[in-house]
């Protein structure tokens, strides 16, 4: 990325997004060649902007660019260069975005830049050194269509959306969290390399140090998710279905790192404990070829009227869980940083029942709550919702 002190204007922008608005939330949003949108500018307003258009169009890229550059990452992809414009074999040399934004009442502009190299961004015209300094500032939700993931999927889907919440609302545990899975990095190529005792024992101290801190973060969090999930399913199941959210710390139960991360011990009391747990586990690690128990292991549990819901739960009830999580980090992300975020919901109103609809209705037309949404019907949207901008995407190419 670049560094802090370097002057560039990002590539295929100019100075028009930065005018006059009052808006709350994002008010300009700009792409270039991203991903199947050539070029778009549009003015975004309180409340729900509506995306209208046939697959394939760009819709779901508008709310892609959002994500990229709240997260500095994609929701549909872990490769940067998917996102670069492309015509038959031709790819476009970069793909850019910028949103101008206000929160807590400053007005903000966040820019991105990638290429078939990397990616940079600047905030509010400085570069940025790493893509952590990006989190939190623009708060995001996403509502997609694989979300049932979230109650079926393997546990890196629910970690990376406890991860994701963790970043917007803890500078703190983004830091322990980043600096335990570097740690955890030197260990996993020490267990590949058949390493001295001493390495391990170097960076075994230092994994311990940061997971000490991670683990309580987790736990605080996770019980405060687990409150607002659980509000949800009963609003949801109007009553008729139990929900719990803990935390699996990424050991197995009989061993005694659960119970002290549940039972709030400080992380000096941690220390000792999770270094000697890696210890003793090395040679087994040494068989697997990694690293198996640790927080980069954990879980959010989930469980509805007291069964695994991964295993048991039906469609219905796995639908309503999955909207339960994203609504409760929603709350809770308004709780912590007093505005509510912004909501990108790529055509999923459509796959909700009346009575989960009415639930989101209510939300989305809340004031302060700004959502931009997706649909290849606007109608049924329009018939419950008040619409405040409505888009027509058609070929990459975004009218209002």
């Amino acid at each position: 990325m670049a560094s802090p002190g370097q002057s560039r204007q990002l590539p295929g922008t100019g100075p028009g997004i930065l005018g006059e608005s009052t808006a709350v939330g994002i008010e300009r949003l700009g792409l270039r060649d991203f991903r199947l949108v050539r070029t778009a500018d549009v003015d975004l307003a309180p409340g729900a902007n509506l995306f209208v258009g046939e697959n394939a169009q760009g819709k779901t890229t508008v709310l892609e660019a959002v994500s990229y550059l709240a997260r500095g990452r994609s929701f549909r992809t872990a490769r940067d260069r998917e996102c670069l414009a492309s015509a038959g074999d031709e790819v476009a040399p970069v793909a850019s975005a910028e949103a101008r934004f206000q929160r807590h009442g400053s007005r903000r502009l966040v820019r991105a830049a990638i290429t078939p190299s990397g990616k940079t961004f600047w905030l509010d015209g400085k570069a940025l050194k790493t893509v952590g300094e990006l989190w939190g500032v623009l708060p995001i939700v996403t509502f997609l269509p694989d979300d049932l993931e979230l109650v079926r999927g393997a546990p890196a889907e629910r970690r990376l959306l406890l991860d994701a919440l963790l970043a917007q609302v803890d500078p703190t545990g983004l830091a322990a969290m980043q600096s335990f899975n570097a740690a955890l990095k030197q260990r996993n190529a020490l267990i590949r390399d058949r390493a001295s005792a001493a390495q391990f024992d170097a960076w075994e101290a230092q994994m311990a140090h940061w997971a000490a801190r991670l683990l309580p973060r987790r736990q605080r969090l996770i019980e405060r998710l687990g409150a607002c999930v659980e509000q949800h399913v009963q609003v949801l199941s109007r009553g008729a279905e139990r929900v719990a959210v803990t935390h699996d710390t990424g050991w197995p139960a009989a061993s005694p790192i659960p119970a002290l991360v549940t039972d709030g011990a400080k992380a000096s009391a941690l220390e000792e404990p999770l270094a000697r747990a890696w210890r003793e586990a090395r040679d087994a690690d040494q068989d697997r070829l990694f690293t198996r128990h640790g927080p980069h292991r954990g879980d959010l549990s989930l469980r509805i009227n007291n069964r695994d819901a991964r295993v048991y739960a039906s469609q219905g009830q796995a639908r309503t869980l999955a909207l339960a999580l994203r609504l409760g980090e929603r709350e809770l992300l308004e709780q912590i940083t007093g505005e509510p975020p912004v909501l990108l919901l790529d055509d999923v109103l459509g796959e909700l029942d009346r009575q989960r609809s009415e639930h989101f209705i209510r939300l989305l037309s809340r004031d302060g709550v700004q959502s931009l949404l997706t649909a290849t019907d606007a109608a049924p949207l329009e018939a419950e919702l008040p619409i405040a901008a409505r888009f027509t995407v058609t070929g990459g190419t975004v009218r209002r």
